[in-house]
């Protein structure tokens, strides 16, 4: 019920959902005053919400910093969550085709070729809802199958299948690790957007994890003045995920999964 409701939240939050919302009000509104409003609104939600330096400075503010292991750091187990590393909706659902968080998948690859983990287990399962959303992505398996093809011992990955949110990927990777979670260091491996309710969502069931952020979106570079002058659709899906994130902390504090 959760991770339904879930959804839809995430839904509600969209500034695209906004944006239909207003469009509608200002097209269908008979009052003059309020369909006025509505595009104002409707203005200033489209151009700050897609201006770089407007969704850069928040992004900075949130997502957890970079951080560089010491070659003498060593962990037993790299945990990663799941969740946009495998590409679904084709065809051909044999194929294997990298989605927009493969570093999630890329970057434990490296920390296990360095000797920096030993192992790596994979959490993350099956995100249909009967037929309101169907995932046959497998992402756990195929991620398994990509790290093997780059040279990870398939003795050294494990899935765990059944998580559908953060929540419960803590939770079941704590059954998963139940004989090594007091005794074995674990570094916790996430995009850094999602680290923060990550972290406090593995601490909440009992884990000392070392945060690893990965698939960092925001740039600390300097950029170039036209990167600030035009909108573009890219930052409208950014900031877009970013509120769905932040709000998702929020309730998971309320609903006390963290």
């Amino acid at each position: 019920m959760f991770f339904a409701l879930s959804k839809i939240i995430d839904f509600i939050l969209l500034p695209i959902s906004w944006i239909f919302i207003l469009m509608l009000i200002a097209l269908l509104s008979k009052k003059e005053n309020l369909r006025k409003k509505a595009l104002v609104a409707n203005l200033i939600i489209l151009v700050l919400l897609s201006n770089e330096a407007f969704v850069n400075f928040f992004q900075r503010q949130y997502e957890s910093k970079e951080i560089q292991l010491k070659p003498a750091e060593k962990y037993t187990w790299g945990v990663v969550l799941g969740g946009g590393m495998i590409r679904g909706g084709r065809q051909n659902e044999q194929a294997i085709h990298v989605g927009e968080t493969a570093d999630r998948m890329i970057q434990p690859i490296l920390l296990y070729k360095q000797g920096q983990i030993k192992k790596i287990l994979i959490t993350g399962g099956n995100t249909s809802i009967g037929k309101l959303r169907i995932d046959r992505t497998e992402e756990s398996k195929k991620t398994k199958e990509l790290m093997i093809a780059m040279g990870v011992k398939e003795s050294d990955i494990f899935l765990e299948t059944q998580a559908r949110n953060t929540h419960e990927n803590a939770s079941y990777t704590a059954k998963k690790l139940a004989n090594f979670s007091q005794k074995d260091s674990i570094l916790l491996i996430t995009s850094a957007m999602h680290m923060p309710r990550s972290i406090a969502c593995f601490e909440k069931v009992g884990f000392k994890v070392k945060a690893f952020p990965v698939d960092f979106k925001k740039k600390d570079t300097p950029q170039g003045i036209l990167s600030y002058a035009f909108p573009t659709t890219q930052n409208l899906d950014m900031i877009s995920d970013l509120i769905r994130e932040v709000a998702g902390f929020v309730i998971y504090k309320l609903v006390g999964y963290c």
